[in-house]
């Protein structure tokens, strides 16, 4: 009994023992949790204020050459930026190729060479266009005679038609002989003045014997004959006349016809011989091939057509060259065309026309914008890029642009607007937020965050934080904004 007694009053006094070890002194202070959150946030607002304004010493001053500029407002327009790729301008890019058969028996540049427009480039030995001279030599000696054929008839046609003038004007005989002894009127002249005297003659004899007919000195019946012969004579040389007139008419007709005939096959002639040469080459005609030396009938001389530079050479000497097989590739790489590509997505912003400037950058050429003229905003849509094409067109004597370069494309998409605007080299950017220095005096600045909207040749857009006179840093922009961060550091 007195045992159980005991250790009852040893588990009280354990358990008496442990209540007081863990008891809280009266002399500390409580803390409840409304107490701990506000040490919380004095200890997140016990942090240093962010330095804002920063002032130069004359020795940094000099060094950082601050330089400022006044805010003002300024014409401003959205770009978007495309990729795309430089290419030769199509109108000034040209494969130099054979328009016939033959053989390239002289090779007369080589790549890198600069020519000019006329410029003989190469020869080919050509046994069709030698044989195409040789038809035209050959339709020329044919036109000749034709032309000689036709200038006789013409001047026995104009002989003949005066002498018949002449003969229906009554003149004597004896003076159409002497009148026309120059003039050309082949076997018509002797056969009409010949017939124009028996007619005179019979004229004369029937006038002569008609008094003394009418005397009765001589028979009626010789008087009446007389008569008859005179009409007759008359009626053979009227005859002889419209026949000679007739026939004259026609030979001179068929002369120039024939003329015009032998004309017309060298045309053909010549026609054929400068498809042979190609388009590129100087067009000949009769004068020029007149001059052409008979060892050199089936040479062809291959011309540039524009001028340029020799970009490629394909073919060497003696090499046999087909019709269109391209010998060279010239180009004038003074004018380049930039393609870009235009994203369905963008198709609503862009407001680019033909005849509108765009800016052109290239990633190789550094610190360099290049303006080129839209000459091409394609309607196609090429269907495996899903991409419209823009095409401008690039004039500039710079020979770092090639053909085949990346570039990128700055296009409007939006019309000019008056906004205000800062260099772009006056806005900086600090854990997100971006911001520009303003000059409240000579050696002090003050940092002032700004909102940017578009940017456009080295301007950027401020839509709001700043005013207009404003007197904003452009040089030395990033020694203040390293002083400030400096001095932030330090406190």
């Amino acid at each position: 009994m007195h045992k159980k007694l005991l250790y009852a009053l040893g588990l009280c006094a354990l358990g008496i023992g442990g209540a007081l070890l863990f008891w809280p002194r009266s002399d500390e202070p409580r803390i409840d949790s409304a107490d701990l959150g506000h040490v919380e946030l004095d200890s997140a607002n016990s942090s240093a204020p962010e330095i804002r304004t920063v002032k130069l010493p004359l020795p940094k001053l000099a060094s950082a050459a601050i330089q400022v500029e006044t805010v003002q407002r300024r014409m401003l327009q959205s770009t978007c930026t495309l990729p795309g790729r430089l290419d030769y301008d199509q109108n000034r890019h040209v494969s130099i190729h054979s328009a016939c058969d033959g053989i390239l028996t002289e090779i007369l540049v080589q790549p890198g060479n600069p020519v000019h427009r006329g410029q003989v480039v190469a020869r080919i030995s050509s046994p069709e266009v030698g044989q195409a001279r040789s038809e035209i030599q050959s339709r020329l000696a044919n036109l000749q005679l034709a032309l000689n054929e036709q200038k006789r008839h013409s001047e026995i046609c104009s002989g003949v038609e005066e002498l018949v003038a002449l003969i229906r004007g009554g003149e004597s005989p004896e003076h159409l002989v002497d009148g026309m002894a120059a003039e050309t009127l082949g076997d018509y002249g002797r056969t009409l003045i010949e017939a124009y005297a028996r007619k005179r003659s019979a004229i004369a004899i029937a006038n002569g014997s008609r008094e003394a007919a009418d005397v009765g000195a001589i028979a009626g019946r010789i008087q009446t004959e007389r008569e008859r012969e005179k009409q007759t004579a008359d009626a053979a040389l009227t005859s002889r006349m419209d026949q000679a007139l007739f026939d004259v008419s026609q030979k001179c007709k068929q002369s120039t016809a024939a003329a015009e005939a032998a004309q017309r096959e060298v045309d053909i002639a010549l026609q054929r011989l400068n498809a042979l040469l190609g388009p590129a080459a100087p067009v000949v005609t009769q004068a020029s091939f007149r001059q052409v030396k008979k060892d050199t009938l089936s040479n062809v001389d291959l011309v540039s057509p524009i001028d340029g530079t020799v970009e490629e050479r394909l073919l060497t000497t003696t090499e046999r060259v087909s019709v269109g097989e391209p010998i060279f590739t010239i180009a004038d790489t003074s004018h380049l065309w930039a393609e870009a590509d235009i994203r369905q997505s963008d198709w609503n912003a862009i407001t680019v026309a033909v005849g509108k400037a765009v800016a052109i950058t290239a990633p190789a050429i550094a610190d360099t914008v290049f303006e080129g003229q839209v000459i091409l905003v394609g309607r196609r849509v090429n269907l495996a890029t899903g991409a419209a094409p823009l095409v401008a067109s690039v004039a500039t004597s710079d020979p770092r642009l090639r053909p085949g370069m990346f570039i990128r494309m700055t296009v409007p998409t939006s019309e000019l607007r008056e906004v205000i605007a800062v260099p772009t080299k006056a806005v900086v950017m600090h854990e997100n937020q971006t911001f520009v220095f303003i000059a409240d005096s000579d050696s002090e600045f003050c940092r002032v965050d700004v909102a940017t909207g578009d940017q456009q040749n080295e301007m950027t857009e401020i839509t709001s934080g700043l005013t207009v006179g404003d007197q904003v840093v452009v040089e030395g922009v990033f020694k203040l904004k390293s002083e400030i961060l400096l001095a932030g550091e330090e406190e």
